[in-house]
């Protein structure tokens, strides 16, 4: 039974999509929009939240200094390090009603995050908003989700109101079993104009068993993937077999829905009315074409807030104007996570980025480098059926020894599967090393 204040928090979050969808094409409204938030929540934030009342004397910073977007690199930088080791003090004098969750942990130990009912309402407009982009509407729409990994097994079908009044249904990808082939077949004969949504890893393990000829496969009125970078392999394969264009949504734990793609080209509107986003290079805004350091300020969240936030990712910034019109700021492209770099033994650092240019083989479906405890390396991959897996062998060795050189050792190994982690990501990257 659905409580009353969950209906009026829904009921809430449905008028503020209208807001929004109609206000996203009018540029006066989002800087106003954004400009009175940010004001706003500075000054509750010195007023109410230890860190930030410290960090703002410290910097030589009051909320009077704060007028505009353009004054937010006068306010200090937060990172992962000080969001773990001083939880408590981000949380102001009195706190409401709130949900606690943990980040992935992707880059780490996870973080607590406390979001209020508030920052929930704005968040479900902003899902509500661009799943309206790419045709998906308010009521009645059906939504086919796969999950994130192989221990959630099955979940029933169910009507889920927070993002609109949908029947979803649930498949399991990771259970490569008969039984969960047909099923998935049957579903997508009877829902075939239904919406794809769900975490990229669990979409693209979906692909391939359409692919693969294991389950029959359909074409979804509309495909959106979350959660996790989207490389252009990716998309290739999710766009080839259900041939339907895949619409990728930046987001993350600590700032919710940050950016989408619209079906008028690939780059990413920013959810200007609920967060201020940054891309830096040394600290400084990054010219447009650039990569550059994402720092994220969520505007309505005031059970925790968090101000240019260091979220650990990459972007390339942009001043591209889109074709469908709306005024909204836009990334030219999600590079990914900021990730774990590898340390060789001699103190030679393999570069994350660098290692993330291995994925693009045509053959190989999935890939993780593992660094052993003792600093050498295994290199697994899932290969593509009927894949000549000699030659896979024969090309990862010659792309990694002229990175690696002597200074360590690593071995290649084919594997049926990598798992994801419990959220449901798959990690390029895992080291056990110690130096």
């Amino acid at each position: 039974m659905v409580s009353a204040s969950k209906i009026m928090l829904t009921l809430k979050a449905y008028g503020l999509s209208r807001i929004a969808i109609k206000g996203q094409y009018d540029r006066k409204w989002i800087d106003e929009t954004r400009d009175k938030k940010l004001r706003k929540l500075v000054r509750y934030c010195y007023e109410n939240v230890k860190y930030y009342r410290e960090a703002f004397d410290q910097a030589n910073v009051t909320p009077a200094d704060i007028h505009s977007a353009k004054d937010i690199y006068k306010l200090p930088f937060l990172t992962k390090k000080e969001l773990r080791g001083r939880l408590w003090d981000f949380l102001p004098k009195q706190i409401g009603p709130c949900r606690i969750s943990r980040t992935s942990g992707s880059t780490g130990v996870p973080v607590c995050i406390f979001s209020d009912e508030n920052s929930r309402m704005h968040n479900a407009a902003a899902i509500i908003k661009y799943r309206k982009a790419v045709g998906i509407a308010l009521f009645g729409s059906t939504i086919i989700t796969p999950l994130k990994n192989e221990a959630e097994k099955t979940k029933k079908p169910a009507w889920t109101y927070f993002h609109g009044l949908h029947k979803t249904y649930y498949v399991n990808p990771y259970l490569e079993s008969q039984e969960h082939f047909d099923y998935a077949s049957k579903l997508f004969k009877r829902k075939a104009n239904a919406a794809l949504i769900g975490i990229t890893p669990a979409i693209v393990k979906l692909a391939y068993q359409v692919n693969d000829g294991k389950v029959e496969g359909f074409k979804p009125k509309a495909i959106i993937t979350s959660g996790q970078s989207l490389s252009d392999k990716q998309r290739d394969v999710i766009e080839g077999v259900f041939s339907t264009k895949v619409t990728d949504v930046y987001a993350c734990s600590e700032c919710g829905e940050v950016a989408w793609q619209c079906r008028a080209s690939d780059y990413y509107h920013i959810n200007e009315d609920n967060c201020l986003v940054e891309i830096l290079k040394d600290d400084k805004p990054a010219k447009s074409g650039e990569v550059g350091e994402v720092v994220i300020t969520n505007l309505n969240r005031f059970a925790m807030p968090i101000l240019r936030y260091k979220v650990g990712d990459l972007a390339i910034a942009t001043d591209h104007k889109c074709k469908c019109n709306r005024k909204l700021a836009m990334l030219k492209k999600i590079v990914g996570r900021d990730g774990q770099n590898i340390i060789c033994p001699n103190g030679k650092v393999l570069l994350w980025n660098q290692l993330k240019g291995f994925m693009n083989i045509s053959q190989v479906r999935q890939f993780q480098i593992v660094q052993n405890s003792d600093g050498d390396l295994t290199v697994k991959y899932v290969p593509a059926e009927d894949a000549d897996t000699l030659w896979i062998s024969k090309l990862i060795k010659s792309r990694f020894e002229p990175i690696t050189g002597n200074s360590i050792k690593f071995a290649i190994e084919e594997v049926t599967t990598i798992n994801p982690a419990k959220s449901g990501k798959l990690k390029l990257v895992v080291s056990n090393y110690k130096r």
